[in-house]
């Protein structure tokens, strides 16, 4: 019952999130909009109100589950006089695979494949070289203790950077431009999942360096803790053998492990969204990239003139996105509490 009630509440707030997020993304598109319509000498009407706002989220709504509609678009026949013109109107899943070359379902794969396996490396990673430094001390935790204000301090664009120098430049691992090494492989008929698997292996490992210090200094942490409770010493003096130890103060640290990892699940997501962009990845980050930033174009009399794009309907398609695989990271973690912290299950 704990767990089904959680699993509602987590519900009811994104619902309320999602609500919100909606209505600041049709204030910000109305008032951008505003802005380059005026620039034109095209008045107008004043500020959005909550109701249009409101509107505008259920139209938002619509369009972010008719993306997985496979319904074809409409032809809008125009006439004036004795001419005729037929103009094809696709539909938003047409407009979407034109605009990004991915299908919805497989930009949220791409996303969620990117997460699933930096979360499996800073998960394994993270929690041996935490346990060996929360326990055995020494060099470990030394190493650990030093690297962690350092690792804080750096941005996930500098391990791109150091990535794209050391493995793509220097020993020609992996690629820098995902889009286009998964295009050249489907020509050249050698696609597998490797290439994909190589494909994606700087965004992974830039997201594994940018986190996994963190989370093996977290894991020491509390280990460090543990190790004063009066258990510990009780298992010391009974003479077990290390790894006995070891995996009973696992058991015991998991719990608040997952607890931190859920909270920052989104902060690993937000950087994932950047990874993508800067390697090229058509993931929801690339998604959200490509929906909002400055345009450049041509004049016929040679001057450059800038406008700014803001396509709320995407954005809003890749908000829901990110509520959704926050409700599957928070479901999943409130599982594994549960199991793994018998004072939860007995409401203690």
């Amino acid at each position: 019952m704990r767990f089904i009630g959680k699993v509602l509440e987590n519900v009811t707030l994104l619902i309320i999130v999602l609500v919100i997020t909606g209505v600041l993304i049709a204030q910000a598109e109305h008032k951008i909009n505003s802005i380059e319509m005026n620039k034109l000498g095209v008045p107008v009407e004043g500020k959005m109100g909550i109701r249009e706002s409101l509107e505008k989220t259920y139209e938002y709504a619509n369009f972010s589950f008719a993306l997985f509609s496979r319904k074809n678009g409409t032809v809008i026949v125009a006439k004036q006089g004795d001419m005729e013109a037929r103009i094809y109107n696709p539909s938003p899943r047409e407009s979407f695979e034109e605009v990004f070359m991915t299908t919805p379902e497989k930009a949220i794969l791409t996303t969620f494949i990117v997460l699933l396996l930096t979360m499996a490396m800073v998960f394994l990673l993270g929690l041996y070289w935490g346990l060996k430094a929360g326990y055995r001390g020494g060099r470990w935790d030394k190493v650990l203790s030093t690297l962690a204000p350092i690792f804080s301090a750096i941005p996930g664009w500098f391990w791109a950077i150091f990535l794209l120098w050391t493995l793509w430049w220097r020993l020609d691992l992996s690629t820098i431009d995902y889009m286009n090494y998964i295009a050249r492989a489907k020509a050249t008929g050698e696609i597998s999942v490797f290439t994909y698997l190589n494909a994606l292996l700087l965004p992974v490992l830039t997201l594994t360096f940018a986190n996994v210090v963190i989370y093996a200094f977290n894991v020491r942490t509390l280990v460090k803790r543990e190790t004063h409770e009066e258990h510990f010493f009780a298992d010391v003096l009974k003479g077990l053998p290390d790894k006995r130890i070891m995996k009973k103060l696992l058991r015991t640290v998991l719990p608040s492990f997952l607890t931190f990892t859920s909270y920052n699940f989104l902060s690993l997501l937000i950087n994932a969204m950047a990874v993508e962009k800067l390697f090229n990845v058509n993931g929801i980050g690339y998604v959200f990239a490509c929906s909002a930033g400055k345009n450049y174009h041509l004049s016929p009399g040679g001057e450059i003139t800038q406008t700014f794009t803001f396509n709320g309907r995407y954005i809003f398609f890749v908000a829901l996105v990110m509520v959704l695989l926050y409700f599957i990271n928070s479901t999943v973690m409130e599982a594994l509490y549960l199991k793994l912290d018998p004072r939860v299950r007995r409401n203690v």
